[in-house]
């Protein structure tokens, strides 16, 4: 691993916005590959790692569930292009999806606002 870019998990959690306790429950349930530990036993991660959390920090917050994310973050470390492709594909649609009803449902707010102050 590469010097300048191993950190500890505080890094790596003050990177990604994440708690180390969810870093460390990723990596029990699979989500993450388990780090590289040093002498010490402190777990040392790298700017792949980072990719990583921050790719599955997307996915979670954009609405995906955990073993969609694991069977994808599988299929990414396993280098199979069609079923990383498939699954973003239908979380893509999923998304869009999502995006046109919350225009839907803003626009309904708008005029709803309109109506209620009287212009």
């Amino acid at each position: 691993m590469d010097k300048v870019t191993v950190m500890k998990i505080s890094q790596l959690s003050q990177k990604s916005g994440l708690s180390k306790f969810t870093i460390r429950y990723y990596e029990k349930i699979k989500l993450l590959d388990k780090p590289q530990k040093d002498q010490s036993g402190h777990r040392n991660y790298g700017a792949k790692d980072v990719e990583i959390v921050n790719w599955v920090t997307c996915l979670k917050k954009s609405g995906m569930p955990l073993e969609k994310i694991k069977t994808y973050t599988k299929a990414y470390k396993d280098n199979d292009a069609n079923k990383v492709s498939e699954l973003l594909d239908i979380h893509l649609m999923k998304l869009k999806k999502q995006q046109k009803d919350i225009e839907h449902y803003i626009e309904i707010t708008e005029k709803k606002l309109k109506k209620l102050k009287g212009a």
